[in-house]
């Protein structure tokens, strides 16, 4: 008899990894690392350009102000936009004044032109943009003028018309195309350190703190070297930033110091005493207010000085002096934190990206050290690369959560329900393809039945980033929804037959834990991205997800168990109990439709609606998906140990419903109350109410997922039909009421707890 069968196995020492192994580690945070420093860097690019493009189109708007304001004190005269010739007359000073300037387009509300000077014609789509708009519009093609519009509006704030300006765009793109040519060359540099730093940390991460796991080790010198990386590259970025944007800072200077002399002039030449002009500093005050790239205006001259400054490090000075009033002058001082403060802003952006690489980095860490780690469980070594595929597969949908009701609505026909119906129709797909997801793992495999999901999925993604309207992209997602069905599907029945007698929950707790993380960060980055780079760079990304989730898959070699069909139980006799059927009409499908109306649908439009872009919706939708990852564990324990199924049920359903009804609050406050508690009231009664019906046997819980998949179908329809009735307040109450109504049904019915 060999040692190992007269013996009691012993602990399982720490892995020691080949060199192929730490190879393949080293190349694979080699690559995390670089995609991370990569989007920092186009993160950098974009921030550059926009600022860029920004203040060169509010150097414009200020010409755009004098325009507006001189058509203002026309109509209050009682002239119409035709007949202010004053505005006529300002076009060839606006131009003289900025060489930039090649055209200026004065139209009325009918886009009928009635002043113009400089070629061309504005199209209907600028024209219209201009109208519609309160604030400055602008619109920069790459290749193509800048164009900048404003609206007119006259004494009694009716609109009027607009005036677009034409602006040459040549020195705007070349100090772009120099901004983004050197921080490649900063990121080619950080790279090369990165290589270099590479084998010492790993070095580090064999050799030192043993007593701690492999992994844990591994993550903490991932971490410590994206930090480093990430603060070097944005250091080096810091001074290229100001060097590039000084010019068109110094530009808007003279803009606003001409502006300001031009107004004291006018008040002089009218015979106002230089001494005795009145409101000048309240003018300063309100005009530095609307411009927070500027520091300071000093007036100075004979008998006065006036000065409107805010706190901060002075920069540049630009000197403009009066021509009505000798030795007078304006001095325009910009603020010399602008680059710095706009490199902050982008800290919690690069602290996403971090934390999505590292975790993608741990995702892949786990499948290369799976035969290690969970030795000698064979069966769970095996799901590595599965957990990893699905989490690939999953991350590839969250991409799209955070934006894509606001993608949605700039091709649906109309508001409202038409918005809601790609999200209702996606649910609606998802439902019907996971009954029969299962059957055909049992038929063709886990390994086809995946790869067709993926390639579903990804097909469907590319559609949707070709475009084609409002129905191919209804088509798109219902594509999209049947791969993510089938492919999830699949696969969590291969985590469940690899696993061997008494592993199934761990196996389980893997394919969960890989759900929950890509839903984390997927929404997140997602947001980010979307709100930088636009709808279809995510498209193209949640593709290429999918694809490369099928290959991971098919990497995995190992076939596992053949799965055992098992006979389906009769739905009809379990659906005739009231213990079943009443919780998944009053607690069940009110719970997804309050995810997938308020969460999914109405969350996007409303913070959209305050001024938020793709970028803060991912961030809130990342709260619901934390704040329901870590209320799960507790509210598992609670059923578990204490058998508070039905307990839990009622208090997660009243923690969703009290935070629907704070849509009576005004404010963005009342969305973040109704994440956050639906987040904790999902977390704490999911568990328990599938504890509760699964008593009942597999039929009921068929049944819970498909009462789950009614109200997620239902959730964006009923959204959608409300919201322009309710605004989103009202709405967002009018859900958390029928969430509330339901609960208490429930919990007026008769129920006993059964014991733990």
């Amino acid at each position: 008899m060999s040692p190992s069968a007269s013996q009691p196995p012993l602990p399982a020492a720490a892995p020691r990894l080949t060199l192929a192994r730490w190879l393949r580690i080293g190349l694979l945070l080699f690559i995390a690392q670089a995609l991370a420093l990569g989007l920092q860097a186009l993160l950098l690019i974009h921030k550059e350009g926009e600022l860029l493009t920004g203040l060169t189109a509010s150097r414009i708007g200020i010409a755009a102000d004098e325009i507006r304001a001189t058509f203002t004190r026309s109509a209050a005269n009682g002239l119409t936009l035709a007949e202010s010739r004053g505005v006529a007359r300002l076009l060839p000073r606006l131009v003289a004044d900025d060489a930039d300037i090649t055209a200026i387009h004065v139209f009325d509300s009918h886009r009928q032109l009635r002043f113009a000077l400089g070629p061309g014609e504005p199209s209907a789509s600028a024209a219209d943009a201009v109208l519609h708009r309160t604030s400055l519009w602008s619109h920069c093609t790459p290749g193509e003028p800048l164009l900048v519009g404003q609206s007119l509006r006259d004494a009694e704030d009716q609109l009027a018309g607009g005036v677009l300006f034409t602006v040459r765009s040549d020195s705007l793109e070349a100090r772009r195309q120099a901004g983004r040519d050197a921080t490649f060359k900063r990121l080619g540099l950080t790279l090369a350190g990165v290589a270099l730093a590479l084998p010492l940390l790993l070095a580090a991460a064999a050799h030192l703190g043993r007593r701690i796991a492999l992994r844990v080790r591994l993550l903490a010198a991932a971490l410590l070297l994206a930090c480093a990386a990430s603060f070097t590259l944005s250091l080096q970025a810091l001074p290229g930033f100001s060097e590039q944007l000084a010019p068109a800072l110094d530009a808007k200077a003279a803009a606003l110091g001409r502006l300001l002399a031009g107004r004291i002039d006018n008040a002089v030449d009218l015979g106002i005493p230089f001494e005795h002009l009145a409101g000048v500093g309240d003018y300063f005050d309100d005009t530095l207010a609307r411009h927070p790239e500027i520091l300071a205006f000093h007036l100075e001259g004979p008998g006065r000085s006036d000065t409107a400054r805010r706190p901060g490090e002075a920069g540049s000075e630009v000197v403009t002096p009066l021509g009505a009033q000798p030795g007078a002058q304006v001095r325009v001082v910009t603020d010399g934190d602008v680059v710095a403060r706009e490199l902050r802003s982008l800290t919690l952006d690069l602290a996403i990206v971090f934390v999505v690489a590292v975790v993608l980095f741990n995702e892949a860490l786990g499948a290369i050290l799976a035969g290690d780690e969970l030795a000698p469980a064979a069966s769970r070594a095996r799901l590595g690369l599965a957990r990893l595929s699905v989490f690939l597969l999953i991350l590839s949908e969250e991409l799209t959560r955070a934006f894509l009701p606001l993608h949605i609505a700039s091709l649906a026909p109309a508001d409202g329900a038409a918005i809601g119906l790609p999200i209702s129709a996606y649910m609606l797909s998802f439902a019907l393809f996971t009954p029969f997801a299962g059957r055909w793992a049992e038929r063709y495999g886990v390994a086809r039945t995946f790869a067709a999901g993926a390639l579903l999925s990804a097909a469907g993604f590319g559609w949707a980033m070709a475009g084609g309207g409002y129905w191919a992209f209804v088509a798109a997602r219902c594509l999209c929804a049947a791969g993510y069905a089938v492919g999830t599907m699949a696969m969590q029945q291969h985590f469940l037959n690899a696993a061997a007698a008494g592993e199934r929950t761990r196996a389980l707790a893997l394919y969960v834990g890989a759900l929950q993380t890509a839903a984390i960060c997927g929404s997140a980055i997602g947001g980010l991205i979307a709100e930088r780079f636009g709808a279809a760079v995510v498209f193209a990304g949640a593709a290429g997800l999918g694809m490369l989730a099928l290959v991971v898959q098919r990497a995995d070699v190992s076939p596992g168990p053949a799965a055992t069909p098992r006979p389906s139980a009769p739905l009809l006799p379990v659906l005739g109990r009231p213990r079943v059927w009443l919780p998944l009409l009053t607690a069940a499908l009110p719970a997804k439709l309050a995810l997938a109306g308020f969460l999914f649908y109405l969350v996007p439009l409303a913070l959209r609606q305050e001024g938020y872009g793709s970028g803060a919706t991912g961030r809130a939708l990342m709260l619901y998906f934390l704040l329901a990852a870590l209320a799960n564990p507790l509210g598992s324990w609670l059923s578990d140990r204490y058998g508070w199924n039905r307990r839990l049920v009622v208090v997660g359903g009243l923690i969703i419903g009290a935070g629907g009804l704070a849509g009576l609050m005004p404010g963005p406050g009342a969305l973040v109350v109704g994440i956050a508690t639906l987040g904790i009231g999902t977390g704490l009664g999911a568990a328990a109410l599938q504890s509760m019906i699964g008593r009942d046997g597999p039929a009921a819980l068929v049944l819970l997922r498909t009462g789950e998949r009614l109200g997620a179908v239902a959730g964006p329809l009923f959204a959608g039909s409300l919201f322009g009735l309710l605004a989103y307040g009202g709405t967002m109450a009018a859900i958390g009421a029928v969430v509330l109504t339901a609960i208490l049904v429930f919990a007026l019915s008769n129920g006993k707890e059964p014991a733990p």
